[in-house]
């Protein structure tokens, strides 16, 4: 039996040098490829950017394999996905797909979707009442998020200089 959460961890191990292993990208995208086929979120969320970057050895850029793979991870509850859906959506001209997508992304907690969504809205985008239900959605997510460790964690990263403020913690 294969354990998709374990297949993405040794993936990220091999696409990152975490763990102490050498970086290896074709091992990356097999052991990426597996987990998302086994339907990991996270996996497909992570593949379908790897498609949108042409990162880890594919060679070119595939957008459509990038949209395939962010709405199979999305379906799983993904909420990067949902945002990065939303991006592409905005950047192909389709802002209302944008705006359900980031939206939803948003109501998840995503702090990246709710500056995009505040963004739009002062762009004339977004109606102030759909800002305001997606501001409550969102800061009730971030609410039932906290936590004591999560706070540790933040503390710890930045003790160690792995936190980044575009992380979304």
């Amino acid at each position: 039996l294969k354990d998709p959460c374990a297949l993405f961890r040794m993936a990220t191990a091999h696409g990152y040098r975490h763990l102490g292993l050498p970086v290896d990208p074709t091992k990356c995208i097999e052991l990426l490829r597996e987990s998302a086929d086994l339907g990991f979120p996270e996996a497909q969320h992570r593949l379908g950017a790897c498609y949108h970057t042409g990162d880890m050895g594919l060679v070119e850029q595939n957008e459509a394999e990038a949209i395939k793979w962010w709405e199979k991870a999305a379906e799983g509850g993904d909420i990067l996905a949902w945002h990065n859906l939303g991006c592409t959506e905005y950047d192909n001209g389709d802002v209302v797909a944008a705006m359900r997508h980031l939206r939803l992304s948003a109501s998840g907690g995503s702090k990246r979707s709710m500056g995009a969504l505040i963004g739009c809205f002062e762009n004339g985008f977004l109606h102030h009442a759909d800002l305001a239900e997606t501001l409550q959605v969102f800061y009730r997510s971030r609410d039932e998020m906290r936590s004591k460790e999560r706070v540790l964690c933040v503390v710890q990263l930045k003790t160690t200089g792995e936190h980044e403020e575009n992380m979304d913690l």
